[in-house]
């Protein structure tokens, strides 16, 4: 075995005592690199961020003191909450306008919704209300008709003026056009518009009709209590337009030819084997329509829905007004349907125009010839309307066959 160099080992043992120290001092010097790598790192993002900064704090500050100048007002929280309110109780209060709009008055207390007893005169008595409630309506805006072919010519018989013959001759002729004429504008400067109870639909139905049975007579009250309170309308409309004025001829409504239930055409024919048919009705479908109608109602589960129609004479200045004047809200008493309540003042505003047509006046026509009109232009003004009804309004009054058409009175 051969022997150890000692003098080597001593030289190796000092090489790895070298390395140790250059060892100790590669850990610290590894940290410091990782140190400055995440240093660098967070210098890069640091950059960054403040570039984003720079950015995005421009814009979002001019937000956010744009949002600053928007801010509500102090208490304009409470101020939505009130209007908000008020909403809600405008919304309730048409409601109810709609209901008390259909909240009438009735010409009879004792047949709706079902007659009282069976007498028959409950009818005669409603027939008679109802031509005493034209009359009065008539009365109330000053109404009058132009004289007759038989007053005017007792007129002629009884003349004194000077001149005045029996005979066909020129003087005879002229003294008896001259008492005409006196006797129509004295006419005319008596009444504020020409109107008769004969204008109104259902006057003369009223005056001849007869009991056939009990079912019957309770819809013909129905429906013509239906159309008393359209035709009241109708007349209301006329005594506002003529207000301050004493004769018709300084009213711009003249006359009233007619209010009813069929065309127009039909109604100045009415005589003509149509009267029978001119009566309110619901109008439940399209074809039941006196005119193709815009607003396209026909009577459901809310509402009925009734067309009318009238031709009047207006001065020509009064057409647009008179037709406002018509669709335009009115007032009406109430004392409950049983006519023992409380008096109420509420409106109503029911009537639609679905057509209109504007005529010339031929002042000479045998429809024309003894009514004076005065200085105005005038024309003959044909109107188609609709009427409406909410159902709630008068459903506790309404007869039952009248909704249920199968149902008998139980009488």
């Amino acid at each position: 075995m051969g022997k150890i160099d000692i003098s080597k080992l001593k030289d190796l043992t000092k090489g790895l005592g070298g390395l140790r120290v250059y060892l100790v001092l590669i850990w610290p010097a590894v940290i410091l690199l990782a140190c400055g790598a995440v240093l660098t790192a967070a210098w890069l993002m640091g950059s960054s961020l403040k570039q984003k900064a720079a950015r995005e704090s421009v814009p979002m500050g001019d937000q956010v003191r744009e949002m600053l100048k928007k801010l509500p007002a102090a208490g304009q929280a409470e101020e939505e909450r009130r209007y908000q309110d008020a909403y809600r109780q405008d919304a309730n209060l048409i409601k109810s306008l709609s209901v008390e709009s259909t909240q009438r008055e009735l010409l009879s207390y004792d047949i709706f919704p079902q007659p009282k007893d069976t007498s028959t005169l409950l009818f005669t008595r409603f027939g008679a209300r109802f031509r005493q409630g034209v009359e009065g309506l008539i009365a109330k805006v000053r109404g009058g008709d132009c004289p007759g072919a038989e007053e005017l010519q007792a007129a002629r018989q009884t003349g004194s003026s000077p001149g005045f013959s029996r005979s066909s001759g020129a003087g005879g002729v002229s003294a008896s056009s001259r008492i005409v004429e006196e006797i129509c504008h004295a006419r005319a400067k008596s009444v504020s518009v020409y109107a008769d109870p004969g204008t109104a639909s259902g006057y003369d139905f009223w005056k001849t009709y007869q009991y056939s049975n009990m079912d019957d007579s309770v819809k013909d009250c129905w429906f013509w209590q239906v159309g008393y309170w359209i035709i009241d309308d109708v007349f209301s409309t006329v005594g506002t337009m003529n207000t301050g004025s004493s004769s018709v001829l300084t009213s711009p409504v003249k006359r009233v030819e007619r209010v009813g239930f069929l065309t127009p055409d039909a109604l100045l024919n009415a005589g003509a084997g149509k009267a029978s048919q001119d009566r309110p009705k619901y109008v439940t479908k399209p074809e039941e329509q006196l005119t193709e109608s815009f607003t396209g109602r026909v009577s459901n589960e809310d509402i009925d829905v009734v067309h009318f129609s009238m031709v009047v004479v207006l001065s020509s200045k009064a057409i647009i007004p008179f037709m406002r004047e018509l669709c335009s809200a009115k007032e009406h008493g109430f004392t409950g349907f049983t006519g023992q309540e409380s008096a109420k003042v509420f409106k109503h505003n029911q009537i639609t125009i679905l057509e209109s047509r504007v005529k010339p006046v031929d002042l000479m026509s045998a429809d024309h010839q003894y009514y004076r009109y005065g200085s105005d232009s005038v024309v003959e003004v044909e109107l188609v309307c609709e009427y409406i009804f909410n159902k709630k309004g008068y459903d506790a009054v309404k007869p039952e066959l009248i909704k249920n058409p199968a149902a008998k009175t139980g009488i």
